[in-house]
C-alpha cells in the first residue's frame, strides 16, 4: 500500500478513532487476520486506546472464520483455503462448534450479527479516520453487507459509483491528499487497494454524509453511512 503522509493538526490524534478516550496504542486498521501473508507495506494504523485495541480481538477471530467457511461453503477445517484459519479453528474447538451449528441444510449460515458488524463498525470507524484525520463520534445512520455474489446490477452500480465530493477533506489529511480530479475537473474520490482480491476500502466526504465501502476477501461487500441527522 503505497504510504501517505497525514500533515494534519497532531491534537487529531489525542483519541481514539473507536471510542474517543485517551488513547495508549495504535490499532490496524483492518486487522490482520483479514489480510494474507506477507503482509502489505504500511498498513493503515489509527489511535486506538487499551480496551478497544484488546476488545475487538474475539470478534475479529469470528468475522475471519465466518467469512471463510462461508466463502468456501463448508466448516470442514481441512476443506478451507487459509492456514491462519484453520489454525483458529483447530485451536478454538468451541468456535469451530458455533459456526458448525450456524450451518444449515441448505448450506447457508447464520451469523451472529452483532459480532458481525462490530468489526465492521470498527473498520469503518478506523478508515474513516485515517483518511480524514478527524473521530467520529456518532453511530451510523446506516449498516449494509452482503455477499457480492448476491448484488442486483442496481446495487453494483450505486456501490462501484465514484462520488462527487461536496465538501473538502481535513486540511492536510490523507483524504486531501489523494484527491483524483475527473476529465471535467470535479473532485471525487478513489477506492484504496490494500491487498488485491483481499480488502479495499472507499471513504467519501460530503456535506450532508459520510460513506464507507469495504470490499472483504472478494466475498462481502459492506457500506457505512453516517448523515448531519446523525
Amino acid at each position: 500500500m503505497r504510504q501517505v503522509k497525514t500533515f494534519s493538526d497532531s491534537r487529531l490524534d489525542t483519541q481514539c478513532a473507536f471510542c474517543g478516550s485517551y488513547p495508549e496504542n495504535r490499532d490496524h486498521v483492518p486487522s490482520k487476520i483479514l489480510l494474507d501473508k506477507p503482509y502489505p507495506e504500511n498498513l493503515p494504523v489509527v489511535p486506538s486506546c487499551i480496551t478497544c485495541n484488546n476488545g475487538f480481538s474475539l470478534d475479529e477471530e469470528y468475522f475471519a472464520c465466518v467469512i471463510e467457511c462461508a466463502s468456501c461453503g463448508t466448516y470442514n477445517i481441512e476443506e478451507l483455503n487459509r492456514e491462519p484459519i484453520k489454525k483458529a479453528l483447530r485451536r478454538n474447538h468451541k468456535l469451530h462448534e458455533r459456526i458448525k451449528l450456524a450451518f444449515d441444510n441448505e448450506g447457508g449460515l447464520r451469523i451472529e450479527s452483532e459480532r458481525f458488524e462490530n468489526v465492521l463498525l470498527k473498520c469503518a470507524f478506523g478508515h474513516l479516520k485515517f483518511e480524514n484525520s478527524e473521530t467520529e463520534f456518532f453511530k451510523p445512520a446506516h449498516i449494509w453487507y452482503k455477499p457480492a455474489h448476491t448484488m442486483t446490477e442496481e446495487e453494483e452500480r450505486i456501490f462501484f459509483t465514484i462520488a462527487e465530493m461536496t465538501k473538502a477533506p481535513e486540511i492536510g489529511s490523507r483524504a486531501m491528499q489523494r484527491l483524483c480530479i475527473s476529465e471535467d475537473v470535479t473532485p471525487i474520490e478513489s477506492w484504496i487497494n490494500i491487498q488485491d482480491g483481499t480488502y479495499s476500502y472507499f471513504v467519501s466526504i460530503s456535506m450532508d454524509i459520510k460513506i464507507v465501502r469495504m470490499i472483504i476477501r472478494n466475498y462481502l461487500v459492506c457500506e457505512i453511512a453516517w448523515t448531519d441527522d446523525k
